[in-house]
């Protein structure tokens, strides 16, 4: 190297490094400029129509810009980049779905009663009530009709008249004398030694079929749903001594003289304790027998409940009943006007109770005993209730037996006052029920009166709208 050139390098080193990153800039600015001009030049003749097609330039690529993915394209794009994975996971949803439904099909309630091989019935279900009570001989005449052997409990000729004037086969009357006890406390009660034959002994409905034994499905323990109203002070002692023998006694026993001949034999039964659960849910005034009585049968399901928790085959089930119309054929006209019972009190008792209680009257929730405009569901309601609780648990996914429903609502209104006896302030739940402060008391005198031939003198208090007559009672006026 000669001493120019080193001079020159010299030179060039002394040149503040500033300079130059300042004219790479500029070049870079010059080039960008040259190459913008261009581009404008070459998509200005490309899209002109009049240059020959050997001279016009080609129009410039522009790619497209990036559009954001869906949820729907990023699963596709997933899908189709992970194809082992999602024949797997399609292979799972689909094997679970089929078992599914399967399932669901095999197990639909048909609400109807199983037959044996021979095609006749088998399944037997006990009817514990009377046999007056409308309730009572739906529920037999429904069972009936749904493929059952039903028993109906009777203590009385003239109960038995009533079963045999349904004209079915099937609809058989039991005798049932609770004052006897069978000889040992795990014995069979005399009465129930046909029931006892049915279950145990092969039966042959026609010559030349193969037998078949029944079973006993269930027993459903019916009380009368209607109960005396008003105070506690006008309730005489023997309505208590009755209410109790009859709707809470009574059921209690028979359920104790059945627990034995539900154990013969290994399959599902089913104690069913049906009552009224309106009044009791709101602790209704006026209304202690029935809220007492119904109060004592939940109590006492929920402790047998709990006694044959060792036993899975029996179950307990509590139907609470709301307002259910059983339709015109179980209808009966009530001559008793609600309110009346107020006459035979006595000048105190009017003066403590009877404002209130007329209002109670009108505020009642209760179709029984309620105003006229209360309707209930239809009969079919209380009817597959009474079927699903009788349903054998249904088998899920893995073939592991569920646990059936220990409480069934049935009718209008059962849930919704249990909500609101429940959740609802006790002083609203007052107001709903027709009471009011002193304040808001009327003083209230009665004077017998008799019922006019026109329609218009009636009482306005009727506890049902076929509850009316011609006959001569006594009225009262609110002054």
């Amino acid at each position: 190297m000669t001493s120019d050139d080193q001079f020159f390098f010299d030179y060039l080193a002394w040149i503040p490094h500033d300079v130059r990153r300042y004219s790479h800039q500029v070049a870079d600015s010059i080039d960008r400029q040259v190459d913008h001009a261009a581009n404008v030049i070459r998509d200005t003749l490309s899209d002109q129509t009049w240059l020959p097609s050997t001279v016009r330039p080609s129009p410039r690529y522009r790619p497209s810009p990036a559009v954001s993915q869906s949820l729907v394209d990023r699963a596709h794009g997933w899908v189709l980049h992970n194809r082992a994975w999602s024949a797997a996971i399609l292979a799972f949803v689909g094997t679970t779905c089929v078992l599914y439904l399967s399932n669901k099909k095999l197990n639909r309630k048909r609400r109807r009663a199983r037959r044996a091989g021979n095609g006749a019935r088998k399944e037997i279900v006990v009817v514990a009530g009377s046999a007056h009570e409308p309730m009572t001989r739906a529920i037999a005449s429904d069972l009936e009709r749904r493929g059952y052997i039903v028993y109906v409990t009777v203590s009385a000729s003239n109960e038995e008249q009533i079963i045999r004037g349904e004209s079915r086969e099937d609809i058989r009357s039991l005798w049932l004398d609770l004052s006897t006890t069978p000889s040992s406390p795990s014995g069979i009660h005399p009465s129930l030694s046909e029931i006892h034959t049915l279950i145990t002994q092969p039966q042959s409905p026609v010559a030349g079929l193969q037998p078949h034994t029944c079973q006993l499905s269930g027993l459903i323990l019916v009380p009368s749903p209607t109960y005396t109203s008003g105070p506690v002070a006008t309730i005489p002692p023997s309505t208590w001594v009755d209410t109790i023998n009859t709707r809470l006694l009574s059921p209690i026993l028979t359920a104790q003289l059945f627990l034995p001949l539900l154990n013969v034999r290994n399959n599902h039964s089913t104690i069913i304790i049906a009552y009224p659960t309106i009044s009791s849910s709101l602790s209704a005034p006026f209304s202690g027998p029935e809220v007492a009585t119904t109060r004592a049968l939940s109590g006492f399901a929920t402790s047998l409940r709990r006694e044959l928790t060792f036993h899975p085959n029996i179950h307990v089930v509590e139907l609470k009943l709301g307002n259910i119309d059983l339709g015109p054929s179980y209808r009966t006209p009530q001559s008793h006007i609600a309110g009346t019972e107020v006459l035979g009190w006595s000048v105190q008792q009017r003066s403590l109770y009877a404002s209130q209680y007329l209002n109670s009257i009108e505020a009642r929730p209760a179709a029984p005993a309620g105003p006229s405009l209360i309707r209930g569901s239809s009969a079919r309601t209380l009817h597959n209730a009474v079927q699903d609780a009788l349903e054998v648990p249904t088998k899920d996914v893995f073939g592991r037996r569920g646990s059936k429903k220990s409480v069934i609502y049935a009718g209008r209104g059962a849930r919704a006052y249990s909500i609101i006896g429940e959740w609802v302030p006790s002083g609203l739940v007052g107001w709903m029920l027709g009471l009011r402060s002193k304040q808001q008391h009327y003083p209230c005198h009665f004077q017998p009166q008799q019922h006019a031939t026109s329609s218009s003198s009636s009482s306005p208090r009727e506890s049902s709208a076929s509850a009316g007559s011609n006959s001569e009672t006594s009225g009262w006026e609110r002054v």
